[in-house]
């Protein structure tokens, strides 16, 4: 008989037990989908080619300090820069950017709108070994004129341009300028994949310019990214770059004393923490397969039991056991591929969805799709597990010999079962306790106070056009006057403005002392956030006047600090009237401020892990201006319109580049945790309902087959309560044995997991002992409903049961 012929055979076999074939069906869908979706995500972060020419041999660069534990960004001063590309013997082709924003002007038919995107060097682009899929490149001579011109991304190109292909050569506003295009980048094109700033209108950088390097100051900040020379491996470039850093820090004492650089591959520092979570979360579905596994081999195991006649009847026949076991194994496959199928429906579905939640900051995450990779993937696994969860039921039903009286299982049968249960308890112990320890540090993540006010505070970044107001005094008087119309709006208790507003990605972290010989060492300067305010800033996000007051308009050389900052400078004194240098080296040593006042603290960088120290400043605000902040009396994205209204009445062609709501800014600082918890929370309560479910198939079905047993024992005494007690018991056992399994399990990989999930440290043994009780009442409920059944059995009926 061929191998159609037994397919064939399954399908009507599975036709004619429709009950089980849906619970089976259904349950590697769900474990399968799960896998599928997990791989979706996986496969577009971590394993499909970045797509530049030969990724692994681009590596970027950034610059640490020695007593700061982790970099804020990858950049690194000109200089460096410079030296790196000159002394370097492992580097071959270079390239360098910095973050921009172009104002793009109206033209009638379409408003002006704010675009972020890089200004970079020629070199850039074929550093990457990519080439505009229409139009060209920036040659070398543009560099001297930035913002002359400009490649465009695909999605501007499609967004704002319709896909209109004469588009390239064409000229447009852009900073108040003509700026011509240049080109236009292909659809699978984005660079830098990792962005700075964690809100944007578009996910994707939108506008590629030329960028004079040579115009930058020594000091200032670019990116820098290189390919290595052919031959010359990851270990050998970051040698060489620790040798440079090591002579800077000779050479040029005091600006790279502290300074450590650093090279890394491209793709590790774009990825950075998210392919551990991915690689977690695959694990995760790697465990929740194998329940699904496990309830399928029961379901087949119980089956067989129920078709010892058939089999028996083959053999007599003169069937061989190799031919009976490829039979059921069809059976167990074809059953796989039609859940491998259902499958891979759950995880299109799936992608409709998580879309919507995946976090901006994992590069890539929020385009993946279930193509028909993921579609092999899903029917590749499902076969694979239909082999596994097939086999034993297979060996066993065709070892006819091994059955019991009257169709009874056996001792040594029961004992597979039996396993298959507690294993699916143990990994879903795991799941419950893993997934509920995040839900719990995410819930107090969520109540943490961030030390400003969330619901009623607007910010919107608004960058004057520097064409239009190259001049300092012009911009601050433009800012100003924003800053008036916001004040202006019906319902706006509080305005202000800021350089670099709290969650927003920017920052201006810096080095503080009250000491004049520290400024040579920053080994022992304290390390702090320091933003310029303007207007009434602290008092539109909330902050609370501890002691001293609030700056006094057009104030100069004074500070306000956190308490945090005070208590660190002062330990038990008082900070008013106390001077710290700002930022201060032995090039600028005289950058004293006098404190004035101490605010509450507010968190910078995020929720998690320690908070910062902040120092606010007053000079110049208005010309270092990027956030317009306003406190609202209502829910402040009823203000969102009003303000960009606002910023148009001052200078109809200035765009804004967004306005939101702080609460938004802090729920995209917790995007990448929400997402990991949203799956492995519900990994685990799908874990946890199809345990449960094999549990209840197990017990009831071992009951069914002691229906005769229960007979007799009723018949000789037994009362309904023994019964019950009876076959709760040994179906409890079971779970008890899983259960313990997977607290040991979860123990021992609790320190590997902190690792992967740092919301976990934070989970104590209450967290755990919750996640235990849940899982333990769910089996119990699983094993009670078959036990309370067997207690109704009339022992009459039950003595005439074949």
């Amino acid at each position: 008989m061929s191998i159609w012929s037994d397919v064939r055979l399954a399908l009507r076999l599975l036709r004619r037990a429709k009950g089980m074939t849906a619970l089976a069906v259904l349950s590697t869908a769900l474990s399968v989908g799960a896998m599928a979706a997990v791989f979706t995500a996986v496969r577009a972060v971590l394993i499909e080619r970045l797509p530049y020419a030969r990724p692994d041999e681009l590596v970027i660069f950034r610059a640490d300090y020695r007593n700061v534990t982790e970099s804020q960004g990858d950049w690194v001063f000109r200089r460096e820069a410079e030296e790196i590309l000159r002394r370097s013997r492992t580097l071959a082709e270079t390239g360098f950017w910095a973050n921009s924003v172009y104002d793009l002007g109206g033209d009638g038919t379409r408003p002006p709108e704010a675009l972020y995107g890089l200004q970079m060097t020629a070199s850039l682009l074929p550093a990457l070994g990519v080439t505009p899929m229409l139009g060209r490149n920036i040659h070398k001579s543009e560099e001297q004129d930035t913002g002359s011109e400009m490649i465009l991304s695909y999605g501007l190109w499609m967004r704002r341009f319709h896909g209109d292909r004469s588009v390239v050569g064409q000229t447009v506003t852009a900073n108040g300028r003509a700026c011509r295009i240049i080109g236009v980048m292909g659809p699978e094109f984005n660079f830098p994949l990792k962005r700075e700033a964690q809100h944007t209108p578009q996910p994707y950088v939108e506008f590629w310019a030329p960028m004079a390097l040579e115009k930058r100051k020594m000091l200032g900040n670019v990116q820098m990214v290189a390919r290595m020379k052919p031959g010359a491996s990851l270990a050998e470039a970051q040698q060489d770059v620790a040798a440079i850093s090591e002579a800077l820090a000779r050479e040029f004492p005091d600006s790279n004393r502290n300074r450590i650089l650093r090279a890394g591959r491209l793709r590790d520092r774009a990825i950075g923490q998210a392919g551990k979570a991915l690689w977690l979360l695959m694990a995760a579905a790697g465990m929740f397969l194998l329940i699904g596994c496990a309830n399928v081999a029961n379901l087949l195991l119980a089956r067989g039991l129920g078709r010892q006649r058939e089999i028996a009847i083959r053999v007599a026949l003169g069937a061989r056991g190799g031919r009976i076991v490829r039979q059921l194994l069809t059976e167990s496959c074809v059953l796989a591929v039609l859940g491998g199928a259902a499958g891979y429906a759950v995880a299109v579905a799936a992608w409709r969805i998580l879309p919507l939640v995946a976090p901006r900051t994992i590069p890539r995450l929020a385009g993946a799709q279930a193509d028909w990779r993921v579609l092999v993937f899903a029917l590749a696994t499902a076969v694979a597990n239909g082999l596994l969860f097939g086999l034993a039921p297979a060996w066993r039903a065709s070892r006819t010999g091994e059955l019991g009286a009257r169709g009874a299982a056996t001792g040594r049968r029961d004992w597979l079962r039996g396993a298959l249960v507690a294993a699916e308890v143990a990994i879903t112990v795991t799941l419950v306790i893993t997934g509920g320890r995040l839900l719990v540090n995410f819930m107090a993540l969520l109540r943490m106070d961030p030390g400003f006010q969330q619901d009623r505070v607007l910010a919107a970044v608004v960058l004057p056009q520097p064409a239009r107001y190259r001049e300092p005094a012009a911009r601050a008087l433009v800012y100003k006057r924003f800053l008036e119309a916001a004040r202006a709006m019906p319902g706006v208790v509080n305005a202000g403005t800021v350089d670099a507003l709290p969650f927003s990605g920017e920052n201006n972290g810096g080095f503080v002392t009250t000491r004049t010989e520290d400024i040579a060492n920053r080994k022992w300067q304290l390390v702090a956030e320091v933003d310029t305010v303007g207007g009434d800033y602290l008092r539109a996000m909330g902050a609370r006047l501890e002691e001293g007051r609030w700056f006094h308009d057009e104030e100069e050389d004074t500070a306000i600090v956190s308490d945090l900052t005070a208590r660190k400078l002062w330990p038990g004194e008082t900070a008013l009237g106390k001077r710290l240098c700002v930022s201060c080296s032995p090039e600028q040593p005289d950058n004293w401020k006098r404190v004035v006042g101490v605010t509450s603290n507010m968190r910078h960088l995020g929720l998690e892990g320690e908070a910062e120290g902040s120092v606010y400043l007053a000079g110049n605000a208005m010309r270092r201006a990027q956030f317009l902040v306003v406190r609202t009396e209502r829910p402040a994205r009823e203000y969102e319109q009003a303000l960009r209204r606002a910023v148009a009445s001052v200078d109809p062609q200035q765009p804004v580049l967004l306005s939101v709501s702080m609460r938004m800014f802090v729920g995209d600082s917790l995007a990448a945790r929400r997402f990991l918890m949203l799956l492995l929370t519900t990994t685990g309560l799908l874990a946890l309902a199809m345990s449960a479910g094999g549990i209840y198939g197990v017990v009831a079905y071992t009951t069914s087959r002691r229906t005769q047993e229960i007979g007799i024992r009723m018949a000789l005494g037994a009362t309904p309560r023994n019964v019950h007690g009876l076959v709760f018991r040994e179906g409890f056992a079971t779970v008890a044995v899983g259960l313990a399994i997977g607290m040991v399990a979860t123990l021992a990989a609790e320190k590997a997991l902190r690792a992967y999930l740092p919301g976990l440290a934070g989970g104590g043994a209450g967290d755990m002992w919750l996640a235990v009780a849940v899982v333990l009442t769910t089996a119990a409920l699983a094993c009670w409903a078959p036990s309370r059944r067997a207690m109704r059995v009339d022992p009459m009926a039950a003595l005439r049961v074949e």
